[in-house]
């Protein structure tokens, strides 16, 4: 059985899906992923992920904001750290006061022998671009 470690952010107030990611991308984060972007408009709970030439990043940004934010789950592949190949998908739940990130791209574990996942780590990446968008609270979770 693997590992899953997720991080939920909850906000003041909803957030716009591109503005948080625009200011994730100007601090060194990327939704390229080998060439590709890998997102996800969920309308009926199926999660059908989408990936695609990373060419249209700035297009699927504007469409995430126009999709209805009450009724849509939006989600994109991220890259934390580009050099190591670091990161993990994003999803930003309908309302857009709460989202979520799910550690699966390369999960960064604390020091060896633990096959925790090193959460700080994210946390310290995160955080300082979030919590000026309005973060309220962080619930983190590593299990079986």
């Amino acid at each position: 059985m693997s590992r899953s470690a997720d991080i939920d952010f909850r906000f003041a107030g909803p957030m716009a899906v591109s503005g948080l990611l625009n200011e994730l991308i100007a601090v060194g984060c990327s939704l390229s992923y080998r060439g590709q972007v890998s997102y996800v408009f969920d309308e009926n709970q199926m999660f059908d992920w989408v990936r695609t030439e990373d060419v249209r990043i700035g297009d699927l940004l504007a469409q995430a904001d126009r999709r209805p934010p009450d009724l849509v789950t939006v989600g994109f592949t991220i890259l934390v750290d580009v050099l190591s190949e670091v990161g993990g998908d994003l999803l930003f739940w309908p309302g857009r006061s709460e989202m979520s990130f799910i550690a699966s791209i390369n999960r960064r574990k604390l020091a060896y022998p633990s096959k925790f996942t090193d959460l700080g780590w994210y946390l310290n990446r995160l955080i300082p671009v979030l919590e000026p968008l309005g973060l309220v609270e962080i619930p983190a979770r590593d299990l079986e």
